[in-house]
């Protein structure tokens, strides 16, 4: 078998692999990165497709331009399941072009050194005395395998976890999930019969219904062109995504002409906190795989991009000592939680109490303002959900119809305080995770056992 050397190998060419390329690109290195697809569908894969502007800017990333560039986004509109409330959330943001940009960041890295090789795949991983230290790959185009020697791999594999599902159970970064802390979501992009009224506005529309534990999205793409879908719980047993979407499409996108579709497709979302670790000795997890979406709403571009930066910053930090351990690495965890992951597990308990209410429970604390705007913004923003004294005597009389609904909702606000301060206070080395997981898995518990009383 083929043997070759190389620093770094990135498995996956998504936004959390084509963003750590991306910036670990002309810096001393020797990487190489591989992805499974053809040159020409890296970084499709079934999703809304928008990402808000601010991640660009705190990561110094280059915005969408051109062709990869769909739509300006200036907010999200909000509907109730009954469509009698109307919430409007700001925010700039992109509809993008998903492979356009991620293929855009893999060729400026490849133009500073990055070696990409498409129709790749790992086969298995090279594990010795406890490290990861590279993957045997096999070259489709040549039909060749080959053994790739690495200091250290990054595992961008998305939600198939195709690499690290291959490594030793018991190491942490193996940790598998929950079904029913996943969505399982449909999508197609088709132009529309007339011209979008409000092409700047992203609609999301809850109904337990139509898509029980998740919600309907219409994303436009342009003037006549849209990217509308849904996504429901997994593990629950529901009837298979294409069902929802052909007895309920026409009621959240009945100017869609199906016959003009562009594309179409499914996918898995992983919708809980980040990975207990993202790295071990020798290894990266990032994006889908190291379940880094955002449990709310599943988006999962943005958050990806801060993993693969943070992997990035870690992976010279840990040349520059020539330590490869996971105690060196460890830098990636404390990056991710406090950039994103703190907030990351406040709102998957914030998922989880939304999952348990009934559509008469969510049209009432939308019309009454139990819940209101500002807690959405709040919340997607910062994963807190403040209920200030002088606020509290206002939802007290907008609760009164549903008082447990109110009782839940001071509840969560005070869970979702405390997990985010758990991992604001991750522990600073490998040696405290146990006793760290352990008081996360508890506080989980407890949030559980609450919120379905």
């Amino acid at each position: 078998m083929k043997q070759v050397n190389y620093d770094l190998l990135i498995i996956g060419g998504g936004f959390a692999g084509s963003t750590a390329a991306w910036h670990l690109a002309n810096k001393g290195l020797k990487i190489l990165l591989i992805d499974s697809k053809p040159w020409s569908r890296i970084g499709d894969k079934p999703c809304g497709d928008a990402v808000s502007k601010e991640h660009f800017d705190n990561l110094g990333m280059p915005y969408p331009e051109g062709e990869q560039l769909e739509q300006k986004i200036e907010g999200i509109k909000l509907y109730s399941p009954d469509m009698s409330t109307e919430w409007t959330v700001k925010g700039e943001g992109f509809e993008i072009n998903a492979p356009a940009y991620t293929q855009r960041l893999l060729k400026e890295a490849q133009d500073r050194g990055v070696e990409v090789m498409d129709l790749t795949t790992a086969m298995k991983p090279i594990f010795q005395d406890g490290y990861v230290k590279g993957a045997v790959i096999f070259d489709r185009r040549k039909e060749e395998q080959i053994e790739v020697n690495a200091k250290i791999v990054i595992e961008a594999t998305g939600y198939s976890r195709s690499f690290r599902s291959k490594l030793p159970q018991e190491l942490p970064v193996a940790e598998d999930m929950d079904e029913k802390d996943s969505d399982i979501a449909y999508r197609e992009v088709a132009y529309t019969r007339s011209d979008i009224e409000e092409p700047t506005y992203l609609k999301i529309f809850i109904n337990q219904t139509t898509s029980p534990g998740g919600y309907w999205w219409y994303f436009p793409k342009g003037k006549d062109k849209v990217n509308i879908g849904l996504g429901i719980q997994g593990g629950m047993g529901y009837p298979s995504i294409y069902t929802f979407y052909e007895k309920y499409w026409k009621d959240y996108g009945a100017d869609v002409d199906r016959s003009r579709m562009i594309v179409k497709g499914g996918a898995l979302v992983p919708t809980r906190r980040p990975l207990d670790t993202l790295v071990w000795n020798g290894v990266i997890v990032i994006g889908d795989s190291g379940y880094t979406a955002n449990p709310v709403h599943g988006g999962g571009k943005g958050s990806a991009m801060i993993s693969g930066f943070c992997a990035a910053r870690a992976v010279l930090n840990a040349f520059e000592k020539g330590d490869f351990s996971a105690n060196s690495l460890w830098e990636t965890n404390i990056c991710y939680n406090d950039r994103y992951g703190a907030k990351q597990a406040s709102l998957e308990l914030f998922r989880r109490f939304l999952q348990k209410l009934s559509d008469d429970d969510i049209n009432y604390g939308m019309r009454k303002k139990v819940i209101r705007e500002e807690d959405l913004l709040e919340a997607s923003t910062t994963g807190d959900l403040q209920l200030s004294v002088a606020d509290k005597a206002i939802r007290v009389i907008a609760g009164i119809g549903r008082p447990s609904l109110l009782y839940k909702l001071k509840n969560v606000a005070q869970y979702m305080k405390d997990v985010k301060a758990l991992y604001k206070n991750y522990p600073t080395s490998p040696e405290g995770l146990g006793q760290w997981r352990s008081n996360v898995r508890q506080l989980i518990s407890e949030f559980d056992k609450v919120v379905s009383k």
